[in-house]
């Protein structure tokens, strides 16, 4: 067969370019359009947390609320964290989803937790002993037992200066309700002291939780917001300059 005319493929090398550019701009505006509406609504949920970021510039997290909770079924930022009374931090994993509404979520020590401890040398682990029925580890028993070394404040001399001594001892990882340990960390268990710290890769063990306890917890004070949780620690600290300075000569 003869072959085509160099002008007759160029107006069909064209005519193909064009509507490749076509639908790929139709698809590409199709995709923008579908995604505004969850752009809109991330940037609406997350405003209040944005706006208190700049209120309160030295904290990170702020209050978990409900509109939070659910951009867990989107790919939306991760959640504020939630914090014990113990000093634990409870960091939501967004990317865990389970069928029943269980909460996953990784549990590490908080700032306030190494002030009082110092280092965590070393984990032994304990919640294996403790596992229910459900598969869960009931509340207040330890997850581990975390071996610590650090200093504590003795006495003060004369000039108000505060003495200080070698401490060590052991405290227990413990969760405000039942939760399944759905994994743990090993670099935590093997080299403690280069891996638990306060910041995000710090975590020890994530667990898996109902919401219906962690409701009770919440409701009994145990589990709290950031906000909550600072106050708190603000509280604790009152008192222990109060007791420091009975404690001067």
């Amino acid at each position: 067969p003869e072959a085509p005319h160099p002008e007759t493929t160029a107006v069909v090398m064209s005519t193909v370019l064009f509507l490749r550019r076509a639908s790929s701009s139709a698809a590409s505006s199709a995709s923008t359009s579908a995604r505004a509406p969850l752009a809109s609504y991330i940037g609406y949920a997350t405003a209040p947390t944005e706006r208190l970021a700049a209120e309160r510039p030295r904290h990170h997290h702020l209050l978990l609320g409900n509109r939070g909770a659910r951009l867990v079924a989107t790919d939306a930022p991760a959640m504020p964290p939630m914090y014990t009374s113990t000093h634990e931090i409870l960091r939501p994993d967004t990317s865990a989803s389970p069928p029943d509404g269980s909460v996953v979520m990784s549990v590490g020590l908080t700032p306030r937790a190494f002030d009082l401890i110092g280092d965590v040398r070393h984990v032994e682990q304990t919640f294996r002993h403790f596992v229910d029925i459900r598969g869960e580890i009931p509340e207040g028993v330890p997850l581990c037992m975390l071996h610590w070394e650090g200093f504590k404040r003795t006495a003060s001399d004369e000039l108000y200066h505060a003495q200080w001594a070698n401490a060590t001892g052991d405290r227990p990882l413990t969760l405000p309700f039942a939760a399944a340990v759905v994994a743990v960390n090993q670099a935590a268990i093997s080299e403690a002291y280069k891996t638990i710290k306060a910041d995000e890769s710090g975590w020890i063990y994530k667990v898996r939780a109902r919401p219906e306890t962690m409701e009770t917890a919440r409701k009994l004070g145990l589990v709290m917001s950031e906000e909550q949780y600072l106050a708190m620690c603000d509280r604790q600290e009152e008192q222990e300059d109060a007791e420091a300075s009975r404690s001067y000569p």
